[in-house]
């Protein structure tokens, strides 16, 4: 536990304000240990708030109290393991106050480093801390840091937007009149596993999710699912190498592309990530995980939680020079998707497991999309493998202990475009992950120049 993580929230704690079971969401997300004592951080959520004019600590608090109070999943726990474990949320008083943690601005960037190293402890802690930075008696800065499993970077918008609302009616006149009721973690799992609504959105999620499968196998067949290149039960664990391109071409390109065939920029991302997959692996169909932020009404978007599901999207490849076609069939595929997210993970990966068995390894059936706009980027900074990176130019990324198994993500932001493949080590795309993202990036210049020349997989060149 690091210097700056919050005491436990469960000494001398009443009980919950009220409890309720987990939603889909919560439970893909939450951690086989939610106590754990050694778990990777690295998917904790940041932001950083700097404050237009410095204000005194107890107005900052004042803030944080109402932000609280408005958002249960920030003074949530988890009790139980497993199908047993649920949500308990905590009163506002007395623990709101050990979310903040005070530290002089001379010490703050390792302050923040330290933070945002927090290994949660979800059964005994909330799963935030607020890092002020203090300068002659005043808060300048906040450090705002949330554990994975309770917000994801569209949910920390909202909080950063909150927070920042809340304390600049703080410093006008004390009183803050939040815009619209928000959709609470404990009311949607209530409505998903108690309520007839629920029910029948799951039944219907759950048929969409087989149809996809039932064609991915058709499709597949003869397919058989790429072998790791080594096993051993006691071999080391895998790591996760990765490798990245950023680019203002793509980025306008995606743009143009997007804006000629009325679609969004994910989904010229999401074709051109299906093809490349098709071509690494000599399949005419493909099927991958799209992640999506699960947010359909106006509550659930001012919502402070963890809101990504995945949902499957099955394509097939494109033939030369017929880009435009994926892309149509692509938007129609994520329409469906946010349509049929919200199921329970325990349901459709065994759906999964029945009608694609063996494949359900390949590359070709496990890679999972996401795509992130810079509103759900604001105020973090990229990497400095990623921010220093020459334009256009395939960068290999620094491996990571965990990830998914193939993964990936285009980050918009303002001119450019970031986009990433991750991959476990023990995959073809060891192989191939430098061709893919190369192939992925001439797709969507070529398609927005409308060449005649096709995208070639596998050439040493970036987009022209």
């Amino acid at each position: 536990m690091s210097d700056n993580e919050p005491a436990s929230l469960v000494e001398q704690q009443p009980p919950p304000e009220r409890t309720g079971p987990l939603t889909h969401v919560q439970r893909l997300w939450l951690p086989e240990e939610p106590d754990r004592q050694v778990g990777s951080h690295e998917d904790n959520q940041f932001r950083e708030l700097r404050l237009a004019t410095a204000m005194g600590l107890d107005d900052v608090r004042r803030a944080v109290r109402g932000v609280l109070g408005r958002h249960e999943v920030l003074r949530s726990r988890i009790v139980g393991r497993g199908d047993t474990a649920y949500q308990a949320v905590d009163a506002v008083d007395p623990g709101w106050e050990k979310v903040l943690v005070a530290s002089a601005l001379d010490g703050w960037d390792d302050a923040v480093a330290a933070a945002r190293r927090t290994t949660f402890r979800l059964s005994s802690q909330w799963p935030l801390i607020l890092l002020t930075g203090i300068e002659e008696g005043k808060v300048s800065r906040i450090a705002v840091v949330v554990d994975h499993w309770a917000a994801d970077g569209l949910g920390v918008v909202v909080l950063l937007d909150d927070l920042t609302a809340a304390l600049q009616a703080q410093a006008e006149d004390g009183c803050w009149t939040p815009a619209g009721a928000v959709e609470q973690p404990v009311d949607l799992a209530l409505w998903e596993s108690a309520t007839p609504a629920g029910a029948l959105q799951s039944e219907r999620a759950l048929a969409y999710w087989r149809q996809q499968y039932e064609r991915l196998a058709r499709g597949l067949c003869g397919h058989g699912a790429v072998p790791p290149t080594a096993s051993s039960s006691d071999a080391a664990p895998r790591l996760f190498p990765g490798c990245t391109l950023t680019s203002v071409r793509v980025a306008e390109a995606a743009a143009v592309v997007a804006d000629r065939m009325r679609v969004q920029p994910a989904v010229v991302y999401l074709a051109a990530f299906s093809d490349a997959i098709g071509a690494a692996e000599g399949v005419d169909l493909v099927g991958t995980l799209m992640l999506s932020a699960n947010r359909l009404t106006s509550a659930a978007m001012r919502s402070v939680r963890n809101a990504v599901m995945s949902a499957p999207v099955v394509l097939d490849v494109t033939r030369p020079g017929h880009f435009a076609e994926t892309v149509e069939r692509a938007a129609v595929q994520q329409v469906r998707a946010f349509r049929h997210a919200n199921a329970d993970h325990r349901l459709t990966g065994g759906i999964a497991e029945e009608v694609l068995g063996d494949l359900r390894d390949s590359a070709v059936t496990s890679a999972i999309f996401n795509f992130m706009p810079e509103s759900a980027l604001r105020g973090d900074r990229p990497p400095a493998i990623v921010r220093d990176a020459a334009c256009d130019v395939v960068e290999p990324m620094p491996p990571r202990t965990t990830a998914a198994r193939r993964m990936f993500m285009a980050s918009t932001r303002q001119d450019r475009v970031t986009m990433t493949l991750r991959w476990r080590e023990d995959t073809s795309w060891q192989r191939y992950g430098a061709p893919m993202m190369r192939y992925i990036a001439d797709l969507i210049v070529n398609e927005a120049a409308r060449e005649p020349a096709p995208a070639v997989f596998g050439h040493a060149q970036g987009p022209r």
